[in-house]
């Protein structure tokens, strides 16, 4: 559950960044307000104290005292190589089950499923690129990535991610690589008709 969290917070920092930075700008700011009020103020400190260094900003101050409230330090937000290759991996297996259900949401398990191989079969493949990022943005080659189809996506269904959980575990068609619906593509060599999408080979 700790390691869950943990991951959550990373995501929630990296994807609020700005959220944070305007929150940590009017910390700021008040610290500002404060010092302005003490520097101004009729009594004065001594010249040793008005000389002794700060040794952490307010900024650190403010982080620190958020991370021990949760039981945390810096460091459980530092990520090793290898839980940033892992990360990699996990978002994109959503970036995949989110193209399967904007490609397929409306399509059986088996249209769904033949979908994830067109995906995974081009990652393998080296006439596409040898990842699943770059094969799904790769120019109008889906387009529910080029015409906003995946960001109408809220969450993808559980047969998607079921979909998606069988073809990593067992491809079951490895040799389909084109899809189009009303029509087969005019790239490869027609296979086989699923619902509303034409599949077909190299």
């Amino acid at each position: 559950m700790k390691r869950r969290f943990r991951r959550w917070l990373r995501r929630f920092l990296r994807d609020n960044t700005l959220f944070l930075i305007a929150l940590l700008d009017i910390v700021l700011l008040g610290f500002l307000a404060m010092f302005l009020i003490w520097a101004f103020a009729p009594t004065k400190v001594s010249a040793m104290e008005a000389e002794e260094p700060t040794e952490v900003t307010a900024g650190q101050e403010a982080l620190e005292a958020s991370l021990e409230a949760l039981g945390l330090s810096e460091n459980d937000l530092t990520m090793t190589d290898e839980e940033l290759a892992e990360e990699a991996y996990y978002d994109s297996l959503e970036l995949l089950a989110v193209c399967v259900e904007a490609e397929a949401g409306n399509q059986s398990l088996e249209g769904k499923r033949l979908v994830v191989d067109v995906i995974l079969n081009r990652v393998d493949d080296p006439d596409w690129p040898d990842n699943i990022v770059d094969v799904i943005s790769d120019p109008y080659e889906f387009s529910a990535f080029w015409d906003g189809g995946m960001d109408a996506v809220w969450e993808p269904s559980e047969e998607t991610f079921l979909a998606v959980q069988m073809e990593l575990a067992e491809r079951s068609w490895p040799e389909v690589y084109y899809f189009t619906a009303g029509g087969y593509s005019e790239y490869g060599t027609p296979w086989k008709q699923v619902g509303g999408h034409y599949f077909s080979t190299k």
